[in-house]
């Protein structure tokens, strides 16, 4: 359980998304552009840049099958991107229909479909249409009261999550008629057309809902809130159970495992928990150990240590407690900033990637 590898980029990276065999990775430098890297043994090259958005990109998602890309933007836009013979990746615009920013941008487990959260107060729900022979929308609107910050798929296609900054973390049907088959029925209902509130939990401390995922096995629904809390609802047994962090709220979360679900953010550290009985319990912070060890064979910091200290107070407003660096004012994790997203390897059930705001990409293994 740790560090797999990591790259350096020289701008902070705000999203990012592998390919299915992790040879190629889309990363957004803060900008309205989106870079596609390839791996070029330790080390990656800059192979394209996708430059059609006007304003900055929030989200990327790679499908791994269809080998398309969905990126959206501050822009109100979305585009779908698929490579031709040549090796260009040509856009297609997607018809959102949406008057503010979008957030996130997610692709269905089947890939025929994907979701897009906003500022507009909704979700779009997007799937080709035959007829216009392009990518259209159908609004997720009721009870949504404010912007949705994120968004995750069931196993089931039909089903979608999604969080916002009316503190609440909703379940509903995402249903297309002609696109989708019918669901199983499930402890989340029976009858599911478009728009079918499911389930809805509150942050316990009114936070933002930053971040949502499905178990594995789609039976349970995990989010992270702005009070640095993990909450996991389970409507078959009606348990609601939350965990409060005890440092800084988490802005996105992977659940890998029926029994381990992963956290980061603003504490700069991936965390991992199990489930322990009919709770969960926090079992280890990812990367520590792994920087630790790097620092023991590094050869001594220059310079004055009291300095360090201080500088690090200044910088990163860290508290002045001893040993709370691990060497010349750097934190012991791996990343050095905020963790703005974190993604779970489709093609394995043990391993996650993370970015961050100190231009970090890292991937990980949380097999124990």
């Amino acid at each position: 359980m740790g560090l797999l590898d990591e790259y350096n980029f020289p701008f902070c990276v705000t999203a990012h998304a592998f390919n299915h065999d992790k040879t190629q990775v889309a990363v957004c430098p803060n900008s309205n552009e989106v870079h596609i890297y390839q791996r070029s043994g330790t080390q990656w090259t800059l192979g394209h840049v996708l430059a059609e958005h006007d304003l900055r990109v929030t989200s990327i998602d790679w499908a791994p099958r269809t080998n398309r890309l969905v990126t959206c933007s501050q822009d109100k836009n979305a585009y779908v991107w698929t490579q031709d013979a040549t090796g260009t990746w040509r856009p297609t615009l997607v018809h959102l229909r949406i008057q503010r920013a979008a957030t996130q941008a997610k692709w269905s487990p089947q890939e025929n479909k994907f979701a897009v959260a906003s500022g507009d107060k909704c979700v779009a729900v997007c799937y080709f249409g035959e007829d216009n022979d392009w990518w259209v929308s159908k609004h997720i609107k009721r009870p949504i009261a404010s912007t949705v910050l994120c968004v995750a798929w069931h196993p089931n296609n039909v089903l979608l999550a999604c969080g916002g900054t009316d503190m609440k973390a909703r379940v509903l049907s995402a249903f297309i008629k002609g696109v989708d088959e019918k669901p199983v029925a499930s402890a989340w209902g029976e009858r599911l057309p478009f728009n079918t509130l499911c389930g809805e939990f509150a942050a316990p401390s009114g936070g933002w809902i930053h971040g949502v995922a499905f178990s594995p096995d789609g039976e349970s629904v995990a989010f992270v809130s702005h009070d640095s809390s993990l909450t996991v609802a389970t409507p078959a047994s009606g348990d609601v159970v939350s965990v409060r962090a005890p440092g800084l709220p988490f802005v996105t979360l992977a659940w890998p495992a029926a029994d381990t679900i992963v956290t980061a953010g603003h504490d700069c550290s991936p965390m991992v928990y199990t489930r322990d009985g009919a709770s969960w319990r926090l079992v280890k912070r990812l990367g520590e150990d792994d920087r630790s060890r790097r620092s023991a064979t590094a050869s001594p910091s220059s310079g004055n240590s009291a300095f360090n200290l201080f500088r690090q107070m200044d910088s990163r407003n860290q508290p002045a407690r001893p040993g709370s660096a691990a060497d010349g004012g750097s934190l012991r994790s791996i990343h050095q900033n905020t963790i703005t997203e974190m993604h779970r390897d489709p093609t394995s059930d043990a391993d996650i990637s993370t970015s961050g705001l100190d231009g970090k990409l890292a991937q990980w293994s949380i097999r124990a």
